[in-house]
This record gives C-alpha cells, structure tokens and sequence, in this order.
C-alpha cells in the first residue's frame, strides 16, 4: 500500500473521533495556491496549523475516506508540485493508501 503522509491529524483526516488510516486517491489536480480562497487554505491548512507559501504551483489530491455506512466523505490535501510528484499521483488513482502521521501526538 502506498502512503500519504501528514505532519498534523489535520480534522479533515477525522472520522468518528479518530484519524483514519486508509484513504482512497480519487484525482490529481494542477493548482496554483494564489488562485484558491482564504477558506479553502483555511480548511486546507486547520486555519494555518501548516504555513503556505503565498503564491506557487501545487497539485490537490482528492481523497475518498472509507465509510461505515456507505456515505462519501472526500478530503483534498495539497502538495508542491516538484518534478515527477504530478505523474507519480496520477498513476495511483484508484490505489489505496495508508494514512501516516509523522508528528508523534496522541490525540
């Protein structure tokens, strides 16, 4: 299984009090970070828990979570977008990936 990895248990990443730990990768999306809106970097970023730069190219990842009750819950996340990260992401649409915490915090 791949991974996807997160420096915060961000609430987009919540589900019935705990972090998921699977996620499916639905899309990939060129974005540049100035043309999103203060709300979506304030969902993006738990109201700025993860500082942005101000302007740059990134790609949004869209994320289907699993679901008790075959409800859809999506989350999006940001990354830069380096060389190879936009084909590398495209070619695992569909993939499931493990859900990695790198900040050691209970919650």
């Amino acid at each position: 299984m791949y991974q996807i990895k997160f420096s915060h248990p961000y609430r987009k990443l919540m589900q019935s009090g705990s972090v998921i730990n699977r996620a499916k990768l639905l899309s990939v999306t060129q974005v540049k970070i100035q043309d999103l809106t203060a709300e979506f970097l304030e969902y993006d970023t738990d109201n700025g828990r993860y500082k942005l730069p101000r302007s740059g190219n990134f790609i949004m990842l869209t994320f289907l979570k699993p679901s008790q009750q075959g409800e859809f819950n999506l989350f999006t996340t940001l990354r830069p977008a380096t060389p190879g990260k936009e084909d590398y992401y495209k070619t695992k649409i569909g993939q499931l990936f493990e859900v990695v915490l790198t900040e050691n915090m209970s919650l």
